[in-house]
């Protein structure tokens, strides 16, 4: 078909950008993260409106060294910034809390949860040790 010469194979790069433009426009305002992180474990849950969950993902406390707000891209001179969760190691866990957030309200919820790893990590441990 003619969708597929080379003027076709051309648009493609387009056709790409122009699904990423609507994503964002129709999807991303509809997402909501919620991140919780206990003495053991901590979750993120991505739901889309009132659907349910999209993605869960979760871990042990004990690998998590700390949240920090970046910028991943810049679109139209336009900072993209994102949390991520740094673990032991070198690993990061992107967390999709804030896509339409700037980077002063993510570097606060990166304190946030600063914060309460440092508490995390200050109380007694409740579990006795196996055997």
């Amino acid at each position: 078909p003619a969708t597929l010469s080379g003027a076709g194979l051309f648009m493609i790069p387009f056709w790409m950008a122009g699904g990423l433009v609507a994503k964002q426009a129709v999807v991303d305002p509809f997402l909501s993260s919620t991140i919780t992180i206990g003495q053991y474990g901590w979750t993120v849950e991505t739901k889309y409106g009132k659907l349910g969950k999209l993605k869960t993902t979760d871990g042990p406390t004990e690998g998590v060294t700390g949240a920090r707000a970046e910028i991943v891209a810049y679109v139209n001179n336009v900072p993209q910034c994102e949390l991520r969760l740094f673990g032991k190691g070198g690993s990061t866990t992107t967390i999709p809390i804030g896509a339409n957030l700037e980077m002063p309200e993510l570097e606060y919820l990166a304190d946030r949860i600063n914060q309460h790893l440092e508490k995390v990590r200050s109380m007694p441990d409740l579990l006795p040790p196996l055997p």
